[in-house]
């Protein structure tokens, strides 16, 4: 309640001094970067900074690989986990929707995007042998997942983890 009433009170003072504020909604705080990266003629070598990059304490990893080009993985939103998704090989495109507006993102290797709760993300994987790796703040919950996109245009609250 806190946060809706800080909106709330944030709109008041915006539109008293004349400003116009969209509202905030969960695209607005996904979270991108690109890991350090180091090549040689041995190989590449992508680093990642757990607590510099991430921002929550992993619970859970799992990787997505031998996805046929075109396919799609995902299609679902989360209740509470936070999903930190690094491509590791190829590419990948992220269709995100937050039950207002839809953003595409896209990653190449060494790249990432914080998935926060209440968005919708279908991942594309263009070209074969590409390869994500997801770090989650919460373990596997089955009851947190939302696989009806629709159910996020509604006025249904989700938990975004700072409750």
């Amino acid at each position: 309640m806190l946060r809706s009433t800080r909106s709330l009170e944030l709109s008041k003072i915006s539109s008293a001094a004349g400003i116009e504020m969209t509202p905030s909604t969960a695209l607005d705080r996904v979270t991108r970067g690109k890991v350090s990266l180091f090549k040689d003629a041995r190989g590449a070598l992508g680093v990642l900074d757990f607590p510099k990059e991430i921002p929550f304490a992993p619970v859970r990893m799992f990787w997505i690989h031998d996805v046929p080009a075109g396919g799609k993985r995902g299609a679902h939103a989360h209740k509470a986990c936070t999903q930190f998704i690094v491509c590791g090989r190829g590419e990948v495109e992220i269709d995100a929707f937050d039950g207002t507006r839809n953003e595409e993102i896209k990653l190449s290797a060494g790249e990432y995007a914080n998935i926060v709760p209440g968005i919708f993300a279908t991942l594309t994987f263009p070209q074969e042998h590409s390869t994500v790796i997801v770090l989650c703040d919460r373990p596997y919950e089955a009851d947190d997942y939302i696989y009806d996109a629709d159910v996020l245009m509604k006025d249904t609250p989700l938990s975004d983890g700072s409750t």
